[in-house]
């Protein structure tokens, strides 16, 4: 509990994923995550979601 809100697991497992998301790779101007690694996270988060 941080700042009095109580997160769902799903929730926090969800929020640890997109932390930092539009952090830059490097100079190449892409990001971090690119844009497959985030659809695999919305599959596991509607995989989750639906158990």
């Amino acid at each position: 509990m941080e700042d009095g809100i109580v997160w769902d697991d799903l929730s926090s497992w969800a929020l640890n994923c997109l932390y930092g998301i539009d952090l830059p790779a490097g100079e190449s101007g892409g990001y971090l995550h690119d844009d497959e690694q985030v659809r695999a996270w919305l599959a596991e988060l509607r995989k989750r979601r639906a158990m």
